[in-house]
């Protein structure tokens, strides 16, 4: 992932948090900005959509039917 400070392309993941979403606490060794991502499952519309465009790019992207 980029720093969004200092947009260094080389980054570290610190700690994970695993339940229904994924957290991470992320560092980037090159300007020692801290930050947190969050990631959680798309559902209802917004997974419909992102199925449909995986659909037309001819790529299954892991997607089960």
């Amino acid at each position: 992932m980029i720093c969004p400070r200092c947009l260094a392309e080389v980054t570290t993941v610190k700690k994970t948090i695993k339940s229904f979403k994924v957290i991470r606490f992320r560092k980037c060794p090159k300007c020692n900005y801290k930050w947190i991502t969050e990631e959680k499952p798309a559902s209802g519309r917004e997974l419909a959509e992102y199925v449909k465009r995986f659909e037309e790019d001819g790529e299954d992207y892991g997607v089960r039917k």
